[in-house]
């Protein structure tokens, strides 16, 4: 046989054990939790694990948020230590150690974003049974579609079969739900009831508690544990800082999250009267963002606006046009920046991305400021 038809063969053996292995897994454990939806991913997905741990159940979890971590069934938080760029196939490792744990429970958030990814990563992987859709906005157009209905198809990818749905999502949700019922799956609408507290985004409380209740657990004991939760190491975060306050929120991304937080801030006392700076980190690679960041700025039109990482030609050029009378600022890096030059009457809102100077500027905030709750 030829070298190329010997490999093939081993190939297609290794890819039968793989299959096995992971089909062995998943049989060992009760339910798995798969988490996808353009914001608040991470968030839901440790909300779930700590409202289940708080009902007795042994949680694996898994979140690729800004750093990929796992909390095993120990609650010990580790992260995912990586060679080269993120790759599916970590899902299988994943599925692998919860059930080494024995785990009751897998909540694990979908790290994939072309469509034919997400459905392998459901469908090929994980088989979850329980499935949740935090939201469908508009990020990632160039591999999920131009508009909310596209992006809305991709994400239903990871719609479990015979299985259920849970997602907190209004203006898209009769075609997750058209989705789920073609593949005989129960659908769940979560509303907010306006009695969440207040420790996280209410439609990611409420996403959570639905979640902990299909699975028994009940609703005062699932937020006892949630009250608990240790939350992504690079969520929405407020600080107090050369007199002015500052909401890192580099991790959100997509303009309408983008808008909807800076609206929820602006309700907060330490907000209210304060004129709106608006610091961007940029990615090269993130063009299409990059243009979002430049609608944001048209839209919350702040006193003035800074500029850190890729495309500050671009954004000076577009906010010249769209904001002659905005002062714009560029900067070198995050060392460049004067945290104290900042007065009572300045709220900083740090968006874009949080790579490159992004990580270094909320690592200064950290050490410089006072962290607001």
């Amino acid at each position: 046989m030829p070298v190329i038809g010997i490999l093939a063969v081993l190939w297609l053996l290794l890819l039968a054990v793989e299959s096995e292995r992971a089909r062995r897994a998943r049989a060992s454990i009760g339910h798995v939790v798969h988490v996808n939806g353009t914001r608040g991913k991470s968030s839901v997905c440790r909300l779930i694990d700590a409202g289940l741990r708080a009902g007795g159940l042994r949680v694996f979890c898994k979140t690729t948020g800004t750093d990929p971590m796992t909390i095993d069934v120990d609650e010990k938080e580790e992260p995912i230590l990586r060679r080269g760029g993120a790759n599916i196939r970590e899902q299988l490792t994943i599925l692998r150690r919860a059930a080494v744990q024995n785990a009751d429970v897998l909540v694990v958030e979908c790290m994939a974003v072309l469509p034919d990814l997400q459905y392998a990563a459901q469908h090929r992987m994980l088989s979850a049974d329980i499935g949740v859709i935090t939201n469908v906005r508009r990020d990632h157009t160039d591999v999920m579609g131009d508009t909310l209905p596209q992006i809305a198809h991709s994400l239903a990818k990871t719609v479990p079969a015979s299985g259920i749905l849970l997602t907190a999502e209004e203006a898209q949700a009769h075609i997750l739900e058209e989705k789920a019922r073609s593949l005989g799956t129960r659908f769940v609408k979560v509303r907010t009831d306006g009695t969440e507290p207040d420790f996280d985004f209410a439609e990611n409380i409420a996403l959570a508690l639905a979640v902990c209740e299909e699975l028994g657990v009940p609703r005062g004991t699932a937020l006892e544990g949630m009250r608990r939760y240790h939350r992504d190491p690079y969520a929405l975060s407020l600080h107090r800082c050369g007199g002015a306050v500052w909401a890192a929120g580099l991790s959100i991304n997509d303009p309408q999250s983008t808008i909807m937080v800076w609206e929820k801030l602006r309700e907060r006392p330490e907000f209210a009267g304060r004129e709106l700076t608006l610091l961007i980190n940029n990615r090269p690679d993130r063009g299409s963002r990059t243009r979002d960041m430049a609608e944001v700025c048209a839209l919350l039109k702040p006193r003035r606006v800074l500029l850190l990482g890729a495309a500050q030609g671009y954004m000076r050029a577009e906010l010249g046009k769209r904001l002659p009378e905005t002062e714009v600022i560029p900067l070198r890096n995050a060392a460049a920046l004067d945290l104290t030059r900042f007065s009572e009457r300045d709220a900083v809102f740090l968006i874009g991305n949080l790579a490159g100077e992004g990580r270094g500027l909320v690592r200064r905030l950290r050490e410089e400021g006072e962290e607001l709750v």
